[in-house]
């Protein structure tokens, strides 16, 4: 079955790597010389994605970039997977995250102890990150902003020319409300995942795509800006 991107401004497409709607989001971005895919998934993720960029008209030749925005497995559990289908692919992220993605180190420890308990056995994905990138770099047009506190190396991107964020899991609605950090058991550091909020709110954006969550296309500042009002950590 073919997955259909949605598009949600020029050259950016938002993907369900799951067969829910909103549940994860990873991003197909257009470049010049093809795609950038923003995070993998789980390892279930890989034909939905591979399906969504042959519906671009393109192929494993065409994946050029996958930046990788932390290290949990809802967000890598593809990238094994999409490199031996597109194994010229180069992978990026920050500095810290690779360590963990290319288990140079282990998982960062959810703060919650029913949670560490329950990953304690989770192994990182194993796959070698050909780029490390810092805050401030680029990444198809997108600005990296350090967001550290869900992981200790945690990233958005911000495409300045149009105000495009994604928070990747700064903020995230799992299920129905928006939460910094989606949920403070899952956040390593939550009170630094606060911090991380309140600085993402001092950029100037107008939409919103969140790795959990509808996209925030109306009031996009004032629901990120209520949420780190109601945020206790």
């Amino acid at each position: 079955m073919t997955t259909m991107p949605e598009r949600i401004a020029p050259g950016v497409y938002r993907v369900d790597a799951i067969g829910l709607k909103n549940a994860i989001n990873v991003l197909l971005l257009e470049n010049d010389d093809g795609l950038t895919l923003v995070d993998t998934g789980v390892a279930g993720s890989v034909e939905r994605i591979k399906n969504a960029i042959a519906s671009l008209g393109s192929g494993p030749q065409d994946l050029k970039r996958i930046f990788v925005t932390h290290q949990h497995d809802d967000h890598t559990g593809g990238l094994k997977g999409l490199l031996e289908w597109a194994p010229e692919a180069e992978v990026g992220s920050t500095a810290h995250e690779a360590d963990v993605i290319s288990g140079r180190r282990g998982l960062d420890p959810p703060s919650n102890a029913f949670f560490r308990r329950m990953v304690r056995n989770t192994k990182p994905p194993g796959a070698p990150v050909g780029k490390v990138l810092r805050e401030g770099d680029s990444v198809s047009g997108f600005r990296l902003i350090s967001t550290p506190g869900h992981t200790l190396g945690h990233t958005s991107l911000l495409r300045d020319s149009d105000g495009l964020l994604f928070t990747a899991d700064a903020f995230g609605c799992l299920p129905r409300r928006i939460r910094v950090g989606v949920r403070k058991a899952l956040c390593t550091d939550p009170q630094l995942a606060r911090h991380s909020a309140v600085k993402l709110l001092a950029q100037d954006f107008t939409t919103v795509v969140m790795a959990h969550g509808p996209v925030l296309q109306t009031d996009a500042r004032a629901k990120l800006q209520r949420t780190v009002e109601r945020c206790r950590y």
